[in-house]
């Protein structure tokens, strides 16, 4: 049996109080996939009907997951300068999952910037694993970096918004 976790992907305000529910879960080779099908990643209406599907496929859903979409368009259409590691690196890592179960690259191309801004983000979150005691490390993101990582976060909302379906009634 697989491990994996429901994502909520919420839309609240701008596409009129929806979210799609999708199945996360690590496949027999350790790879972080997407639950998709021809092509497409499917959506489902609400939490239960994916954790039915989730049981027929058997995988074993531990949680829920809850991604504010409608905060996301907000910090890239505003050009936002703040930098919250953990909501975007949460968001880079979904994007980057959902591109490869589709067979699509988020960062087409690896670049040292790419990288750098990724770094940056993990090292934000302070884990303790990897975050000396009494240490805290708060990254300073430069305008260019930070447009970066709008694209990247636009590229991951537009590779979900065109390769997606909703299940049919299961």
């Amino acid at each position: 049996m697989m491990n994996g976790n429901i994502i909520e992907l919420s839309y609240s305000y701008y596409f009129g109080d929806s979210s799609h529910f999708l199945i996360w879960y690590e496949d027999e080779n350790n790879e972080n996939r997407v639950y998709n099908s021809g092509g497409k990643v499917i959506s489902f209406y609400s939490d239960e009907t994916a954790r039915q599907k989730a049981g027929e496929l058997n995988i074993n859903i531990t949680d829920t997951c809850y991604y504010d979409v409608e905060r996301l368009i907000y910090w890239f259409s505003m050009h936002q300068k703040e930098i919250d590691c953990c909501f975007l690196i949460d968001f880079w890592n979904m994007f980057s999952d959902i591109a490869n179960s589709v067979g699509k690259e988020l960062e087409p191309v690896k670049t040292r910037r790419i990288n750098r801004c990724y770094n940056k983000l993990f090292w934000g979150l302070n884990l303790p694993v990897v975050t000396p005691e009494d240490c805290e490390y708060e990254p300073i993101f430069t305008k260019r970096e930070r447009k970066l990582i709008r694209e990247i976060m636009r590229t991951g909302l537009e590779i979900f918004e065109k390769n997606y379906e909703w299940e049919k009634d299961i």
